[in-house]
């Protein structure tokens, strides 16, 4: 749960905090974190009542039919396309501040060759392993106490000061997209049988603790830096808290992003040649190429991005659980191991704040 969570998410949070206001985003932390807990939950729920196992898209079909299905199937594409031209932005940054006091190159050069580099490494079958992620996630806390050790000294109070009203909705999809791990829900289970009561807990325990490493991460970085900060947090930090650690968070940051570019992309192109029986060639163009010509045609703003991510294909995804979870409750084939009481009305309310998220972010912004 922990390392579905933890990824590129967590370095646009501080840029966004400062541009909303850091107590904004604070606010917007904890009812995010809350929202995840609870979609969390009744997701855990779902799977607990269905005796097959499957991910979202199956779930949404068995529940809801085709129609829901294919929707899920889009807003999980745009989502994987929006993190691989994340992680291509983003590598120019960590790839400048690792290289830059050998030989310059600009930003845009440092992504194109991430970029080849992986989907090259894609093509010819190299992915990590899950295992590996899980050491990145362990590698990420020590990382955060490090960060907070060294940029302790640094921290000023008046950084966390002021605010600006037309940024306000930035961390609302920034939030969504880094607490985003519904993936990692079936998988618990799987991982729980025969103790499959245990998942609750595992969920509560997971969310508050992503929380709590988002909300150290994001007070040591806008504490430090201020208004200096960068859209990718490390960079903005190399005056504050020195080079050498700067350096370390960006050598974890090309590490950690390049595991996960190898591990979306693979996935996704398995999707397209095993599921829509797309050859293995044209489905991995079908995954490398839009988000290389969104990035090329200008889409560079890597908080802007994820917080679009966030905002509509997870608000969409959320919205879709609510209805799972409604329609679960009666047509289940397994006894759940716990069964939430969540009111109807509530429920609306939650698809009514979620439709709302989708309707700005995609008209209103």
């Amino acid at each position: 749960m922990v390392g579905s969570m933890v990824g590129v998410g967590i370095f646009g949070l501080p840029y966004a905090f400062v541009k909303a206001g850091f107590w904004v985003g604070v606010v917007l932390l904890v009812v995010i974190g809350a929202e995840t807990l609870l979609i969390d939950t009744m997701y855990g729920e779902v799977v607990l009542r269905t005796q097959a196992k499957h991910q979202l898209i199956g779930y949404a079909n068995k529940y809801l039919g085709s129609v829901f299905q294919k929707i899920v199937f889009f807003s999980a594409v745009l989502t994987g396309y929006a993190a691989l031209l994340a992680y291509i932005i983003i590598s120019g940054d960590f790839l400048n501040t690792l290289l830059s006091s050998f030989f310059y190159g600009p930003l845009t050069g440092y992504s194109i060759v991430f970029f080849i580099f992986c989907s090259l490494a894609v093509l010819r079958g190299l992915k990590t392993v899950s295992w590996l992620e899980l050491v990145f996630s362990g590698f990420f806390v020590g990382i955060i106490v490090l960060f907070f050790s060294a940029g302790l000294s640094h921290i000023s109070i008046a950084n966390f000061s002021g605010h600006m009203y037309s940024y306000a909705y930035l961390p609302y999809g920034v939030l969504l997209f880094a607490f985003g791990g519904i993936l990692a829900v079936p998988i618990s289970r799987e991982v729980l049988v025969g103790q499959e009561r245990k998942l609750k807990k595992a969920i509560l325990y997971s969310v508050l603790g992503v929380g709590v490493l988002y909300l150290i991460f994001t007070v040591t970085v806008v504490g430090a830096s201020g208004s200096a900060t960068s859209p990718d947090a490390i960079s903005g930090l190399f005056e504050f808290i020195g080079p050498r650690i700067s350096l370390i968070g960006a050598l974890f940051g090309i590490s950690a992003i390049t595991t996960s570019f190898l591990m979306l992309a693979s996935g996704l192109t398995e999707v397209f040649h095993f599921d829509f029986r797309i050859h293995k060639l044209k489905a991995w163009l079908l995954v490398v190429v839009p988000p290389f010509l969104l990035f090329l045609a200008g889409m560079r703003t890597f908080v802007d991005v994820i917080s679009l991510a966030g905002g509509v294909a997870l608000g969409i995804e959320h919205i879709i659980i609510v209805l799972m979870y409604a329609k679960a409750k009666s047509n289940g084939d397994r006894v759940p191991e716990y069964s939430l009481r969540i009111p109807s009305w509530l429920l609306w309310i939650i698809m009514a704040v979620f439709a709302g998220g989708v309707v700005y972010y995609l008209f209103m912004r």
